[in-house]
């Protein structure tokens, strides 16, 4: 059988009279100050400025001032008093904030100053709800206006600044940016009784309504027309925003098969006549509903659902009327449609009661009760009960129901996300679960950590609590190459190890990170399945993932969301001693820490005995629990805020650690902050530092990353050329045997332009140097020779440098590799007799700073060898070849002892094959120690 999960117990449109009662009950309450007056001041601890996504609504009266004309003011004031208290009613139901009115016009933002997961769909359930009570108000004021009463829409999504706006007491709190900008044009462009949606908020609510595109719209002030789409209405079978089905990939289940075996265990002893309570308790996208898919696909498969009913019900953030839940299942099991007329409903409520059998009074007795439930009103002796009699009324009608529902076979009652049910719908829920104990009954729930689970427990049946954690990496890396039912490689690791460790072991994250690569093109399928189709340095938050975290970040104290976004300043890994330093809050920092521990978003970290060896007395660290929700956090915070907490961090760091910290982790730290902080020359050279750090002991990737930084930093700084410069010419020594050859030549290039300009003869001759072995990596022996070429007319004749014993020594190489060995030995030897007169003797010491000397030494016994070797001279060629790698070894120049290695191996081998394994192997290791295996 099919079980479906996706039923709301909210999807059913309100009748006209709740309508009507919801429409009374928002007027009175914003005349009595209960709802917030547009633009009215916020409660204290929700006015400080920050960043955030969110959707803008604009609503306004099509043709507004011809009316104007044509009534008197007072007639003009009270359309606009009943248009107002409509249009905030709807924007209230749905938790929107009224911004501004103006004139005929009504601004409203979801998202702000409270964020919910899901804001842009209640903007727009929000939206057509506003249409619908502008048609009600037309009934009372289409015959006195002369013309219909209609508004047009226009809505976007986007990042705004949010806060309070305009000097002391009178600051309101406002959004502002180009969001705000591009939802009022598409106001402007939206037809009388229609409402126009940008692409940014069609992407994200496509799942769940209906569109039809408007193609380009014209908008002032825009340099591109807008696309935009024309609301429909509600999607009749609207999808789940979530998950991979949409691109054909499966989401498999991994490392749950402990807690689905407890499922399996509890389900068999519902069967054999034991009630069964199962709540299965984890964070946003840890992975509650794959499991509970899982158990009920593995049910059907298994062939363990027959003769079992199953009732799903999902509750909704939007909140639903009381009992639901409830009202869900009653509507699923006597097939109540929202088409179904009242009488309709009364007759499929007494047929579906008959069928389950009992005295033939028993239907009239429980059918009113139902019909109640459903919201159809009481009659009869319904009417004279008490409150409190006609919910006890109701809970033994509904066991009387669930207990002939159960002679008839075992019932599955599913409800997901109960941290978002009613109150009466957990109280019968529990009661019912108490009070058939002794029958096949089992209760399956899904919620979050901050749901009182104790609310469902009762001492006659057995409850189990299972609580989901997220993966860990290797079960995430499974979950990866699963999904793409493909070894891992489909990705390339670095992209790879990056979408992990964005999603922190939540599946839904992972899922999410994925279909964002894909929809921007990173991620394609072509005939071989899926591939990388583009390089992936940075991931976006998908919208999904961001509304569920800035929501948990907003339902934060203030004090403790504050100091989850100082934390998010210094990273996912933090000193609690720096954060300290830089609290707004120093005397409750303690405090705020705890709390952000106790409600899961950050953790103190273990920590070996090495770290304890390293650290010292400097404390333990703490991490962010979510990368995301750190990237969510920071993000938030205005960029000068930002600034302000990165320099504050810089100066705590430099005060513990001093001006020339030893360790790296310290390096990158004041690099990072004191550059974001503005002060990028000093922050250039720290990352400097960490790069050059990096780069001696071969962390490559890291030493990239540091210099790619410094570029970013110095970036239009004339005063940090020098720093530039350098970076440039680094990045290009490391691209290069990582295979981006494209990129090295380009910081080369970049990097030999400014030298130019400079005059600087020895570093443009150094230049071409290395632009030539880029050259011969990519085939091109004359482009190579060019390069080297003109380096040499740049220095020879003058005063003499180290670059020229470096031209000799690569001009070697170019004859060795093109067979032209007696040259090759002519262009070594004359690299060998440079480096010897500059540096006073053969092997120059790095104590003189001179390492340069010893690294051309070096390649030139390496390359006079190897060229000695092929005209028959081996004696002379391993003497070479041996110096080659003393001078590499004595020098730490790993990369070209592992040259010698190979070539000593393959020479060695004439004569003495033991000598030649084991100096093979020596290379080996010293190339396994270096990441050079290529």
């Amino acid at each position: 059988m099919s079980v479906p999960l996706g039923a709301s117990a909210s999807a059913q449109a309100p009748p006209a009279d709740a309508l009507a009662a919801i429409r009374d009950v928002a007027a009175s309450e914003l005349k009595s100050g209960t709802l917030r007056a547009a633009g009215a001041p916020l409660p204290s601890g929700s006015h400080e400025a920050d960043r955030r996504q969110v959707t803008v609504v604009f609503a306004d009266l099509s043709g507004f001032t011809a009316m104007s004309e044509r009534l008197d003011p007072e007639e003009i004031r009270a359309l606009q008093d009943e248009l107002f208290h409509e249009a905030a009613g709807a924007i209230e139901r749905y938790e929107g904030f009224v911004e501004k009115f103006v004139g005929d016009a009504v601004m409203a933002v979801f998202g702000a100053p409270v964020a919910h997961e899901d804001d842009p769909e209640r903007a727009l359930r929000a939206a057509l709800l506003i249409h619908e009570r502008a048609a009600v108000l037309n009934q009372r004021w289409a015959t006195r206006l002369g013309q219909p009463l209609v508004l047009h829409i226009g809505i976007n999504s986007g990042p705004v600044v949010a806060g309070n706006l305009g000097p002391g007491s009178g600051a309101a709190y406002a959004v502002t940016g180009d969001t705000v900008n591009t939802a009022a044009r598409l106001l402007s462009a939206a037809p009388a009784g229609q409402t126009l949606v940008s692409a940014t908020t069609y992407q994200i609510t496509r799942h769940a309504f209906d569109f039809e595109p408007m193609g380009p719209v014209e908008a002032k002030g825009k340099a591109l027309p807008l696309s935009a789409y024309r609301l429909v209405g509600l999607a009749a079978a609207p999808v789940s925003a979530r998950g991979l089905e949409a691109l054909g990939l499966a989401a498999p289940l991994v490392g749950r098969s402990g807690e689905l075996r407890q499922m399996l265990d509890a389900f068999e002893r519902m069967r054999q006549g034991r009630a069964q309570g199962v709540s299965l308790v984890g964070e946003p996208g840890v992975g509650k509903s794959r499991l509970l898919r899982q158990f009920l696909a593995t049910l059907e498969q298994e062939a363990r659902l027959d003769g079992v009913t199953v009732r799903p019900a999902s509750c909704s953030s939007l909140g639903g009327q009381p009992y639901d839940v409830l009202v869900t299942f009653v509507r699923e099991a006597y097939e109540v449609t929202p088409d179904d007329t009242l009488d309709t409903i009364r007759e499929k409520l007494t047929s579906g009661l008959l069928a389950l059998g009992g005295d033939e009074e028993e239907p009239a007795r429980i059918a009113p009760l139902l019909a109640y439930l459903l919201g159809l009103g009481t009659s009869g002796p319904l009417e004279h009960l008490e409150p409190e009699q006609l919910k006890r009324q109701l809970f033994l009608a509904l066991r009387r129901l669930v207990e002939r529902r159960l002679l008839q076979g075992p019932l599955l009652l599913v409800v997901e996300d109960a941290h978002w049910a009613d109150a009466a719908s957990i109280e019968v829920l529990q009661y019912l679960v108490d009070r058939l104990a002794d029958r096949p009954l089992m209760l399956v729930v899904t919620h979050r950590p901050a749901f009182d689970a104790g609310a469902l427990v009762t001492s006659r049946a057995t409850h189990s609590a299972i609580r989901l954690t997220p993966l860990s990496p290797a079960e995430s890396r499974e979950f990866l190459s699963a999904m793409f039912g493909a070894p891992g490689d489909v990705i390339p690791a670095a992209v790879r190890e990056l979408i992990l460790a964005r999603a922190g072991g939540h599946p839904l994250f992972l899922e999410e990170v994925v279909r964002s690569l894909a929809e921007r093109g990173a991620l394609v399928k072509g005939e071989r399945g899926w591939e990388c189709a583009q390089a992936v340095a940075a991931l976006d938050i998908p919208p999904t993932v961001e509304g569920l975290l800035r929501s948990r970040l907003d339902r934060l104290a203030p004090e403790v969301r504050r100091l989850v976004q100082e934390a998010a300043v210094l990273g996912p890994v933090f000193d609690p001693a720096v954060l300290r330093e830089v609290s707004s809050d120093p005397a409750g920092f303690e405090s705020a820490l705890l709390v952000g521990e106790e409600v899961g978003i950050v953790k103190e970290m273990a920590r070996s005995s090495e770290e304890d060896r390293i650290r010292g007395a400097r404390g333990r660290r703490w991490k962010f629990t979510q990368a995301l929700m750190q990237e969510v956090a920071y993000q938030s915070l205005l960029v000068r805020r930002r600034a302000e907490l990165h320099g504050r961090i810089g100066r705590a760091i430099l005060a513990s650690v001093g001006r020339h910290p030893e360790r790296l982790e310290d390096l990158e730290a004041l690099g990072h902050h004191l550059s974001v902080a503005g002060e990028r020359i000093e922050g250039a050279r720290y990352l400097m530092a960490a790069g050059e750090r990096a780069r001696r002991v071969y962390a490559n990737d890291d030493a990239v990353r540091h210099y790619e930084r410094v570029l970013v930093a110095l970036q239009d700084s004339p005063e940090g050329a020098p720093e530039r410069l350098a970076a440039c010419e680094r990045l290009g020594e490391l691209l290069r045997p990582l295979g981006r050859r494209d990129q090295a030549l380009k910081h080369f290039e970049e990097a030999l332009r400014e030298h130019q300009r400079l005059g600087d003869s020895v570093a443009q001759a150094r230049l071409h140097r290395k632009i030539g072995g880029l050259y011969w990596d990519a085939g091109d022996r004359e482009g190579a020779l060019s390069r080297f070429q003109a380096g040499l007319a740049l220095l020879e004749g003058g005063s003499g440098d180290i670059e020229l014993a470096h031209l000799y020594q690569e001009m070697g190489r170019l004859a060795f590799r093109s067979g032209d060995n007696p040259r090759a030995i002519e262009w070594a030897e004359r690299a060998l007799g440079q480096a010897a007169a500059l540096a006073g003797s053969e092997f120059p010491s790095v104590a003189e700073g001179d390492r340069a000397a010893a690294e051309v030494t070096a390649h030139a016994h390496n390359t006079l060898g190897v060229a000695l070797a092929r005209t028959g001279r081996l004696e002379e060629a391993v003497r070479h070849i041996e110096r080659s790698v003393a001078a590499a070894e004595a020098h730490d120049l790993l990369q070209v002892a592992c040259r010698g290695y190979t070539n000593l191996g393959v020479l060695y081998s004439a004569h003495d094959p033991q000598r030649a394994i084991d100096t093979s192997v020596r290379g080996l290791e010293t190339a396994k120690r270096i990441g050079d295996l290529a």
